[in-house]
């Protein structure tokens, strides 16, 4: 006898891809249909959707229309506040499941495919939390994810008389599956090395979080993680012969010749044009702009001091080797440069204060073998960060590369002259920044102000007020070796 599993994961809200694999996945009919998090945040189409239409999302439709059995909770579908949580719960078919979040979700589900009980457990990483910029978490408890695992795979063992026990885990491998090296920092964000190999009783390991393709077996377990934007599924194909369960994972890819989801509404709000700039702001190296001052990161700047009335603005680039607005501005320009929907935060800070923020960002680069500016691999071992890296405005400073870490902030004025320690500045920052993840705990403070409404849409707002946008460098900033 033979059946399949199907798994998805960190879908992102990405309902062109996901609509070719549906019809994919529709064609293979597979007894078990699972996704492991992290849906439908973070696409141009979830903001249209949540922010303009203010409707139930297509992808869930089509995702009752497939018959999903099982979805687990990500960190992203915290990014909502819980009333929309809720909401999107009643929407599906189908449940969510987290054994982790206690008195919120189910632990498992159990399902009988051709006479075999198996049983889906969820777990979501606890650092889930430390990302919430709203309050959707406050009110929950997230245990360790690690320990949540391993007692509700003992209890289903020991309890549920399962013959197939499948671990979704919204989270990623700590460490390199084939040669056991770090491939993260061990604080805890990342353990399915550690479940893998200390978590007795499973026979298939879905993972999700950290955008992967995998599909291989280690110790007889299956073990996925089906990249990320529907870009591809995770098939297992199940054999059961003399008693004996079989199974082996594969990754199939999204058929890009097949017809994919279009709405025409959407389709005309992105590419209608807002405004145009004096200037063409777009750049084509993932350096440029983070090594020296430019008319681009200059607007951003601008654009949160207008909204704040700070004396110091602060930014983060999303990871895009292209970005930056052309001399006529579409929302769907404003959208790739500004993805995710951060308010933003008003808080005080000291100069020494800043000084430490600025040495965290500088230690995010190094000179490489070839004499060039590249990622350290050093400090943020074991994989680069530039995610810790920001830019900040109202500011004249200098970074060195060749200083030791931690002494590279070799100048920084403000109003010309040298920022003392004991200053005390109004800095704008967005939401997420404000969370004090990623080491950035000098940002993690009682708010002067926040904005209600996200960055995307106030950035819209200002060039639609100011368009044409001329734009001019107001402070030094340079990176040098």
């Amino acid at each position: 006898m033979k059946f399949s599993i199907i798994a998805t994961s960190d879908i992102h809200g990405h309902t062109e891809h996901f609509s070719q694999l549906a019809s994919m996945i529709n064609d293979r009919q597979p007894e078990l249909l699972i996704d492991n998090g992290d849906f439908l945040q973070g696409s141009h189409l979830s903001y249209f959707y949540e922010n303009i239409q203010r409707c139930e999302h297509p992808q869930i439709s089509m995702a009752n229309a497939l018959r999903y059995d099982v979805a687990v909770f990500g960190n992203h579908e915290f990014n909502y506040p819980l009333p929309a949580i809720e909401a999107m719960r009643n929407a599906c078919n189908f449940p969510w499941i987290a054994a982790n979040i206690q008195a919120f979700a189910k632990d498992y589900i159990i399902k009988d495919i051709h006479g075999i009980r198996v049983a889906v457990i969820g777990v979501v990483t606890h650092f889930t939390p430390l990302w919430d910029e709203g309050t959707a978490t406050k009110s929950l408890h997230f245990e360790q994810a690690f320990d949540a695992a391993q007692k509700t795979v003992k209890h289903v063992r020991a309890h549920e008389q399962v013959d197939f026990v499948i671990l979704c885990y919204h989270g990623g491998f700590e460490r390199d599956l084939q040669t056991g090296h770090l491939i993260d920092l061990l604080e805890g964000e990342n353990e399915g090395y550690r479940m893998l190999h200390e978590i007795d009783g499973i026979d298939l390991f879905i993972t999700g979080h950290q955008h992967l393709e995998i599909a291989t077996k280690i110790n007889g377990i299956s073990v996925v993680q089906p990249g990320a934007n529907a870009k591809c599924f995770a098939q297992i194909d199940v054999t059961i012969e003399g008693g004996n369960i079989n199974h082996k994972p594969t990754l199939v890819y999204v058929d890009d010749s097949l017809p994919s989801f279009t709405d025409a509404a959407f389709d005309k709000w992105k590419n209608e044009m807002i405004g145009e700039s004096a200037c063409d702001l777009q750049y084509s190296n993932f350096f440029t702009p983070r090594t020296m001052q430019t008319d681009y990161v200059q607007l951003l700047h601008d654009m949160q001091m207008h909204y704040t009335k700070a004396q110091l603005s602060v930014i983060e680039l999303p990871y895009h080797q292209n970005g930056g607005f052309p001399k006529q501005i579409t929302r769907k320009d404003v959208l790739h440069n500004l993805p995710r929907q951060n308010r933003l935060v008003k808080i005080e800070m000291t100069g020494a204060e800043i000084r430490e923020a600025l040495e965290l960002s500088a230690s995010v680069f190094a000179i490489n073998t070839q004499d060039e500016i590249d990622f350290s691999m050093n400090v943020h071992y074991p994989q680069p960060h530039p995610f810790v890296y920001d830019l900040w405005g109202g500011l004249d400073y200098e970074i060195c590369l060749r200083h030791p870490v931690g002494q590279r902030v070799v100048s920084c004025e403000y109003n010309g002259h040298e920022m003392q320690d004991n200053e005390i500045f109004s800095v704008v920052i967005n939401s997420y920044r404000a969370t004090g993840a990623h080491d950035y705990a000098m940002f993690h403070k009682n708010p002067i102000y926040e904005t209600s409404e996200f960055v995307p849409k106030l950035m819209m707002a200002y060039i639609q007020k100011n368009s044409p946008i001329q734009t001019q460098v107001k402070n030094h900033f340079r990176m040098r070796k």
